[in-house]
């Protein structure tokens, strides 16, 4: 059996449904899991991208109330939900069917969602949902500023995780969506702390979290928590900002110390004057104080990054995703073009980048079509009794080699032979391979008449 390969690394979230995870180093082949970039479909049907007045909220966001410096329910979320401000305890478990985003390259099924309430460590109630794909690990989305875990790209990535049968856990940080506390400018260590008690919770509850995710603000708060906690594996960092002494002076104005020096406190507002939500001297400085340069040479060498951004991000220059290559020693990068701060018309590349699909493909050559029949057969017993699914046989076109003979250079030089020699193929994918579905295959023997080609 004639066996040719690729290679190249492994994505960062590779998460497996099974207790057994997959070992490409146990194969006499080198591995390679391919994923090819996706381009977007979703971007005839995308809005165009509002102008923001926070990291991760439209500047048409509805009003909140005057003075309180709490965001009101609507004025949370990138999609215009309605959210409801407070916790509610207890659990409930629904059943919901993936985004139709993501239905394009993976099958529809059912994800059940688990409304969760955790305390953090000042005695507030943290609000989440926990989306059960299948995986006992656990991936922690975190939001951007004054946003929600019901943020368009929050949803999006939840989406792509659970197709892929990865668990999902997404809350609101305190003072935010649906969590208890009011809202505060800054606050990067506070929902560091929130980050925190999430973890320890399912922790206590014998569930690992292999990765934590954050947006915008969220992924400042994911590096920092690398910093502070090694408690985790694998940070990805969605459009952070590296320099947060950068960007004030757009959204509060340029003299914005002597203001807060001279009132103790700025009210921000809307270009319509409708106020928004106000800045203490003591949360800027707050944010003022943070140096992102040591948190990230404080990471663990261990703990593998992955930094994503949009090179036309109007937020967060894509800047400072190189600043953050820079310090962070084991550390992955990757610009999508064209793409803005909320990745608007570009989520399924985003999808793709965090989540690409685990699958086996192989492709069978061989002359005679009754030993490439029997081959595919005996692959995809082999497979299906370790659980993984197939897709195929799919019949490729048969190539054809003619060769013309003459008979004879002389008397029957018109006399001509032709033979023709016919390879016909055929195409396997073994989706969401497990260690017993490698080992299953390496076992078959397969008939010297028959070529393979294994791609993982």
């Amino acid at each position: 059996m004639a066996v040719s390969t690729s290679t190249s690394t492994l994505p960062l979230l590779f998460l497996h449904r099974s207790t057994a995870s997959p070992n490409p180093s146990a194969l006499s082949f080198a591995s390679s899991l391919r994923a090819s970039p996706l381009r977007s479909r979703a971007s005839a049907s995308a809005a165009p991208p509002a102008e923001t007045l926070a990291d991760d909220l439209p500047s048409d966001t509805p009003p909140v109330g005057e003075g309180s410096g709490i965001p009101m329910p609507s004025s949370i979320g990138e999609d215009g939900e309605e959210l409801l401000f407070g916790a509610t305890a207890g659990k409930e478990t629904v059943p919901r069917a993936r985004a139709q985003l993501h239905s394009s390259f993976s099958d529809s099924f059912d994800v059940s969602q688990e409304r969760i309430v955790i305390t953090n460590s000042s005695g507030e109630k943290l609000i989440g949902v926990l989306h059960e794909a299948g995986s006992k690990d656990i991936v922690v989305l975190c939001h951007g500023f004054r946003s929600s875990k019901e943020s368009r790209t929050i949803m999006g990535l939840t989406d792509a995780l659970t197709s892929e049968k990865i668990s999902v856990f997404q809350f609101d940080f305190s003072g935010n969506g649906e969590s208890e506390s009011t809202f505060q400018y800054g606050n990067y260590y506070k929902e560091v702390d929130d980050l925190h008690s999430v973890i320890q919770h399912f922790k206590e509850h014998k569930r690992d979290t292999r990765a934590i995710a954050g947006h915008s603000k969220g992924g400042d708060v994911v590096i920092i928590y690398g910093s502070m906690y090694q408690d985790v594996s694998r940070i990805i960092n969605i459009s952070g900002r590296f320099d947060l002494k950068r960007g004030i002076a757009d959204r509060l104005g340029s003299d914005y110390m002597e203001r807060i020096n001279q009132h103790g406190f700025i009210d921000v507002a809307q270009k319509t004057g409708q106020f928004m939500y106000r800045v203490t001297k003591e949360s800027l400085m707050d944010r003022l104080r943070i140096d992102m340069q040591s948190a990230c040479m404080s990471i663990d060498p261990n703990c593998r990054v992955l930094t994503v951004h949009g090179s036309e991000d109007d937020v967060v220059p894509s800047e400072d995703a190189l600043e953050f290559h820079k310090y962070i020693g084991n550390h992955e990068l990757h610009i999508i073009e064209g793409a803005d701060h909320r990745y608007s018309s570009h989520q399924l590349e985003l999808a793709n980048i965090l989540a690409p699909k685990q699958k086996i493909r192989i492709k069978l050559r061989s002359y005679w079509v009754p030993l490439i029949e029997d081959s595919c057969k005996q692959i995809i017993e082999a497979a299906k009794t370790t659980n993984a699914k197939t897709m195929g046989p799919v019949p490729l076109p048969t190539k054809k080699r003619i060769y013309c003979v003459l008979n004879s250079p002389h008397v029957h030089k018109d006399s001509r032979f032709h033979f023709e020699i016919r390879t016909h193929q055929r195409l396997i994918d073994i989706i969401y391979p497990t260690a017993q579905t490698i080992d299953s295959l390496m076992q078959l023997q397969l008939p010297a008449g028959v070529d393979v080609e294994v791609k993982l």
